[in-house]
């Protein structure tokens, strides 16, 4: 009987403290500017808008509203598969200029900022890179799912048209591409 009461207090303190550290009724500030989210990333939705700050301290403003095709890839250093898609993405944005807007969102609350930056660089990136600290855009735009690389490719209405979790090819990122410029 003891023990069992000893058990009951001990999950209730656990539970009490999660509920606590999580906090579902506090308010955070949120990179979305009218409050809209997406539950997850379906084919026809509109993105929301949204503000990050990129890799040089600027506040991004990334509207659905643009009239150009957006391709956005979710990243990060500890990614195997982001290594290497990287360069290929890169290549892309220099094949496509101004026709495409080529976005690339660090996973910046799972690694520290400095290593996004440095592994970027060695890469030779010059696409927008975006930081998202608090993994908010992340979790929004992907519906909570947790896969990586993650992208999502946006035609001109920014509506979502493809989204892929997992590795690309360069030949499906290129195909993708030319679809939404049609």
């Amino acid at each position: 009987m003891k023990k069992s009461i000893i058990l009951i207090t001990v999950v209730i303190v656990i539970l009490g403290t999660i509920l606590f550290l999580a906090n579902p009724f506090k308010r955070e500030e949120t990179p979305f500017s009218s409050g809209e989210s997406i539950t997850s990333s379906e084919m026809g939705q509109k993105i929301p808008e949204f503000e990050l700050e990129d890799f040089q301290g600027n506040r991004v403003k990334v509207a659905s509203s643009s009239g150009k095709p957006i391709f956005i890839d979710f990243w990060a250093a500890w990614c195997p598969f982001c290594v290497e898609e990287m360069t290929e993405i890169e290549k892309i944005h220099q094949e496509f200029g101004e026709r495409l807007i080529v976005l690339g969102i660090h996973r910046s609350e799972t690694e520290n900022i400095s290593q996004g930056t440095e592994f970027a660089k060695e890469r030779g990136v010059t696409y927008t890179l975006l930081k998202d600290s608090t993994g908010q855009v992340y979790k929004t735009l992907t519906g909570g799912r947790n896969f990586m690389p993650y992208a999502l490719f946006i035609n001109k209405e920014g509506k979502i048209v493809r989204v892929k979790a997992g590795p690309k090819t360069a030949e499906e990122m290129r195909q993708i591409i030319k679809e939404l410029l049609l």
